[in-house]
């Protein structure tokens, strides 16, 4: 049987954060994530008339294409997922990781080619800038022991945080991004010798309420 909190957060995913029509692609990227979940994306994008796409993808297998990729093999990479993206309304990514460190050895020259020539044009400049998108952090054990936490207590803390209602925490940030847009001088006190002075004054107050980023807040 299917963990009915996958269904609460597939469906939030569809309809807060990337609001999904009908007849519109979207584009599921899951790294590491469980099928179960992946699935109830799936179904939650049909349940609103929207055509639905995987990408399955591992983030061990991802260190191995990057770690000593060439151009050529980079570019035609691109060149593939690019051209999907372009062809996608919206863009759903579910990012797992059994280890959180997984990239940590690459090559820099590596890393630096494939954020130029593949992170660059797919994501940065077709996905973030022309499509509805939001990226998810999937609960995983590496995740629970930074927290220091158990798996199954934390999995209940991430499940408890992504599956609120983000429109309320919406409407209730925007009396609170006003008052920062029209603050000029900020004081903080705290424990100790903390007191902290500053201005704030046109810097611009971006509430973060689930549109972009599960969890948000």
């Amino acid at each position: 049987m299917q963990d009915p909190r996958f269904d609460r957060l597939a469906e939030l995913l569809v309809s807060h954060s990337t609001g999904l029509e009908q007849g519109e692609h979207v584009l599921i990227e899951s790294f590491d994530a469980p099928d179960a979940f992946v699935i109830a994306v799936i179904e939650a994008a049909r349940a609103r008339g929207a055509h639905p796409h995987a990408a399955i993808r591992s983030t061990r297998v991802l260190r191995r294409l990057v770690d000593g990729a060439d151009p050529a093999q980079v570019e035609a990479w691109a060149d593939i997922d690019e051209h999907r993206m372009k062809a996608m309304d919206a863009y759903i990514g579910v990012r797992g990781s059994g280890n959180a460190s997984e990239m940590a050895s690459v090559a820099e020259d590596s890393m630096s080619l494939f954020g130029r020539r593949y992170q660059k044009p797919v994501h940065f400049e077709e996905r973030v800038k022309r499509t509805k998108w939001c990226v998810l952090r999937w609960p995983t054990p590496s995740m629970a022991q930074l927290a220091g936490m158990s798996t199954d207590e934390f999995e209940d803390f991430y499940f408890r945080v992504c599956c609120l209602d983000y429109g309320r925490m919406s409407e209730a940030a925007a009396a609170l991004a006003d008052r920062m847009n029209r603050t000029d001088r900020v004081h903080i006190v705290g424990p100790g010798d903390t007191d902290l002075r500053f201005s704030i004054k046109d810097i611009p107050a971006v509430p973060c309420c689930g549109d972009k980023n599960i969890p948000d807040g």
